[in-house]
């Protein structure tokens, strides 16, 4: 097996501005289904979505730490 490293900085600009609009969208509707009521998965939803926004906005700002396309 070869050396496999985790890469979650998107590859382009493209793929970050993709991520960010995905993220953005699933961040709203988690908070819309959180507003009517408390549950455990819009919840986890809108973690992950705040968290894509995140990579979406490192990939955009440090082009140097994106990944180089295979």
């Amino acid at each position: 097996m070869g050396n496999r490293t985790w890469r979650i900085i998107p590859s382009s600009r493209g793929m970050s501005v993709l991520y960010l609009v995905v993220g953005v969208i699933l961040a709203i509707s988690a908070g819309i289904q959180l507003t009517s009521d408390m549950a455990v998965l819009p919840l986890i939803s809108g973690v992950a979505a705040v968290a894509l926004v995140i990579i979406a906005i490192v990939g955009l700002a440090r082009p140097g730490v994106r990944t180089p396309a295979r």
